[in-house]
C-alpha cells in the first residue's frame, strides 16, 4: 500500500482544507488494515471501483468493478475505527479544517452526518466529477482537478461566534462552555447546539480531541522523546491521570502503548496504528 500526501496550493482553499492524500493498494498485495483515531477534521473519502462494507468493528474497502464510486464523510467518531483494504484500490481523502467543510455546503455539516461513516454526495455533479478525477493517473493533475472542483463549490461560511470560540478554545482548552456562552450572549444549550450543528461535536468532545491531537503533535515533533509526565502539562491536561483516561477513551490504549505502536504518514497529521491483515 502506498500513501502520498499533498497540501492545497490555492490560497483560498488553504483557509478551509488542511491536506489531501492518495492511497493505492494493488491487487497483488495482501490486505492491509489500520486503526485511525478521533480528529477535529472532517474527512471525505472517495474511492473508485470499490465498495465499503461497514460493520461494528470498522470499514472494509474491497475492489468491486460494478461500483464505479464510493464516497463517504467521516466527522462524527470518538473511538478508533479500523479500516481494511482488499484488492485493487485507489482512494482520495480530503481533510477539511474544523469548520472548513461548512464553507462549501448549502446545509450545516450536521445534515450530512448521522453516524461515524456516512455516504456523502453533496452536489448533483459530484459523482460524475469524482469518477472522472479518479481516472487521472498523474497525481499532481488529480489534486489540481480536485482543487478546481472544490473552488467552484466555495460559498463561504460565517457564524456569529463559532470561529472565535474555536480560537479561544485553542488558546485555552480548559475554558468552559458556560463562560464562552455568556461571552457571546447565548445560553449554554444554544452554544452546544451550534457546535453540534456545524462541527458534529459538543464543546466537551472538541476539547477532548484537541488535547489528544496536541499530544500527538508534540510527540511527533520531539520524535517521541517527550516524557509522559511532561506531555500531560504541555498539552493542557489537568494531570497525567486525566491524560491516561482521555487516551484510553479515544484510543482504547494507554499513552505508552499507543505511542509505541503509532505510525505517522509522511511527517503529516495522519497518525495510524497498522495491523497485520
Amino acid at each position: 500500500m502506498k500513501i502520498e500526501t499533498f497540501k492545497p496550493k490555492n490560497k483560498e482553499l488553504q483557509k478551509y482544507i488542511e491536506s489531501y492524500y492518495i492511497l493505492t493498494h494493488s491487487k497483488n498485495e495482501e490486505k492491509v488494515s489500520y486503526l485511525t483515531f478521533p480528529t477535529l477534521f472532517s474527512v471525505i473519502a472517495i474511492v473508485s471501483n470499490a465498495e465499503n462494507i461497514i460493520n461494528p468493528n470498522g470499514v472494509t474497502t474491497q475492489f468491486c468493478p460494478s461500483k464505479p464510486l464510493e464516497t463517504s464523510l467521516v466527522c462524527r467518531f470518538n473511538k478508533p475505527i479500523c479500516f481494511q483494504y482488499q484488492g485493487d484500490i485507489k482512494e482520495v481523502c480530503i481533510y477539511f479544517k474544523p469548520l472548513g467543510l461548512n464553507a462549501f455546503l448549502e446545509n450545516p455539516l450536521e445534515a450530512y452526518s448521522n453516524s461515524h461513516f456516512d455516504p456523502f454526495i453533496p452536489f448533483p455533479d459530484y459523482t460524475e466529477s469524482m469518477i472522472a478525477l479518479l481516472k487521472v493517473n498523474d497525481k499532481s493533475l488529480l489534486v489540481s482537478g480536485l482543487e478546481a472542483y472544490w473552488l467552484k463549490k466555495l460559498i463561504g461560511f460565517e457564524h456569529p461566534f463559532l470561529s472565535d470560540a474555536i480560537n479561544r478554545i485553542g488558546e485555552q482548552p480548559n475554558i468552559t462552555s458556560s463562560y464562552l456562552a455568556n461571552e457571546y450572549g447565548v445560553s449554554q444549550k444554544t452554544f452546544i447546539k451550534h457546535f453540534k450543528r456545524h462541527l458534529c461535536k459538543t464543546p466537551t468532545e472538541y476539547k477532548k480531541i484537541l488535547r489528544f491531537r496536541r499530544a500527538l503533535l508534540e510527540m511527533q515533533l520531539s520524535d517521541k522523546t517527550t516524557k509522559l509526565t511532561e506531555l500531560s502539562y504541555i498539552t493542557s491536561f489537568f494531570d497525567q491521570s486525566h491524560m491516561v483516561s482521555n487516551f484510553k477513551m479515544l484510543t482504547g490504549l494507554s499513552p505508552k502503548k499507543f505511542f509505541k505502536n503509532l505510525s505517522t504518514i509522511e511527517k503529516s497529521n495522519i497518525h495510524w496504528i497498522f495491523n497485520n491483515g
